[in-house]
């Protein structure tokens, strides 16, 4: 058997270090750059030269510093201080004319941090550049020119990148926790709504034969009781579809839903036509549609007195449509059901849109002349059933 090994984290200090970079990976670059100029100014024994190395230094950890602040990116006063390092650096260069070729990468790598993002990669390579040509020349060495840009290009560009990957790294997790809201907000929805769909249906055709029961026990118990039978049946099935959805593997079938829906509406005394397509459906389509005709029967169930309904299924090449009507005058179905050709007739109509909706349909309700569900729905080139 084959072990499949899990990644494996990073080092706990690897990952500190990788989320809070501070501004340590590019103050280690001034000991490195500025020990050769500082102890040329020790060994000459001129305090004003050490006091200018010490100041260039200090300047070049403010600059690289104040990024990592409360605002954690370069800015105008960031900028400032660059300016500021960046004169420094041209007054040793003027005064001592030594010490170039370390001062320009140090001068790359405050770059990369105080500018802000949209400048700061062209900066760093025009230090780069310079620093090439002030070196080639003043020591006429192509090795001195090409090994300076290179060094100054390189570190600038390795700092850039080190704070961007770690800014991008943020937005992913920002990203990630948002995204795991949303995922946890759309299960709530569609446990809600397959709950709703679930028992809506159930517990009216439960209430349907009920009443068919009671008003048959005295003068036909034996129809009574088959009716009271078949609410026992359809209780325990109804459970076993509410476990179904806590373990998520509810499977919806058009065909299914039409037979129990003609069934149930046969039933309780409305006369039900069916069309159905011959061609199997895309298994998704078929579930959706299969969702419709359940809450559509136990909108008629629920809130209709018809005595006809009818149920239409046509698939094109491109799209399926189903319609769902019924010829009964509301019980309470609403005002605005009347009034309107769209309306948001209860929770499980709604939920119906949604679905719909989430599958790039369309659903439609309309209340006159008769009562009636349609939903189109794109087949986009799906598995067939």
């Amino acid at each position: 058997m084959t072990t499949i090994e899990e990644p494996q984290s990073p080092p706990r200090t690897a990952a500190w270090l990788a989320y809070r970079p501070a501004a340590w990976l590019a103050l280690i670059a001034a000991p490195v750059l500025l020990v050769a100029p500082l102890v040329a100014a020790i060994v000459a024994g001129d305090p004003v030269r050490i006091a200018y190395v010490v100041l260039i230094g200090v300047a070049f950890g403010v600059a690289v510093s104040r990024p990592f602040g409360a605002g954690r990116r370069p800015s105008v006063m960031t900028e400032i201080v660059f300016v500021a390092l960046l004169a420094l650096c041209t007054g040793y260069f003027w005064l001592w004319q030594s010490g170039q070729a370390l001062l320009f990468p140090l001068l790359a790598v405050a770059a990369s941090l105080a500018i802000r993002r949209r400048w700061a990669m062209g900066v760093v390579g025009s230090i780069a550049v310079t620093g090439a040509l002030a070196v080639g020349f003043a020591e006429w060495s192509l090795a001195g020119a090409v090994l300076v840009g290179f060094a100054a290009f390189a570190g600038g560009a390795g700092n850039y990148l080190v704070q961007y990957y770690v800014a991008l790294a943020h937005e992913l997790d920002r990203t990630r926790e948002r995204l795991a809201d949303a995922a946890v907000a759309e299960e709530r929805l569609r446990f809600s709504r397959d709950l709703h769909d679930l028992l809506g249906h159930s517990l009216s055709v439960i209430a349907v034969k009920s009443e068919a029961a009671r008003r048959l026990m005295n003068p036909d118990p034996d129809a009574a009781a088959a009716h009271i039978s078949d609410v026992e049946g359809i209780a325990r099935e109804a459970l076993g579809e509410v476990r179904s959805v806590v373990a998520g593997s509810r499977a919806v079938s058009l065909r299914d839903e039409v037979a129990n829906a003609r069934r149930t509406l046969e039933e309780a005394g409305v006369a039900t036509s069916v069309i159905m397509p011959e061609r199997p459906l895309p298994v998704t389509v078929d579930a959706l549609l299969g969702w419709v005709v359940r809450e559509a029967a136990t909108n008629v169930l629920r809130h209709s007195v018809a005595r006809e309904c009818a149920i239409e299924v046509v698939a094109d090449d491109d799209r399926v449509t189903i319609a769902f009507s019924d010829d009964g005058p509301s019980r309470s179905r609403g005002a605005s059901a009347a009034a309107s050709a769209s309306p948001a007739v209860g929770n499980g109509l709604r939920g119906l849109r949604e679905r719909v909706a989430a599958a790039g349909g369309e659903f439609a309700v309309e209340a006159a002349p008769r009562f009636r569900v349609t939903a189109v729905v794109p087949l986009n080139g799906e598995t067939l059933r």
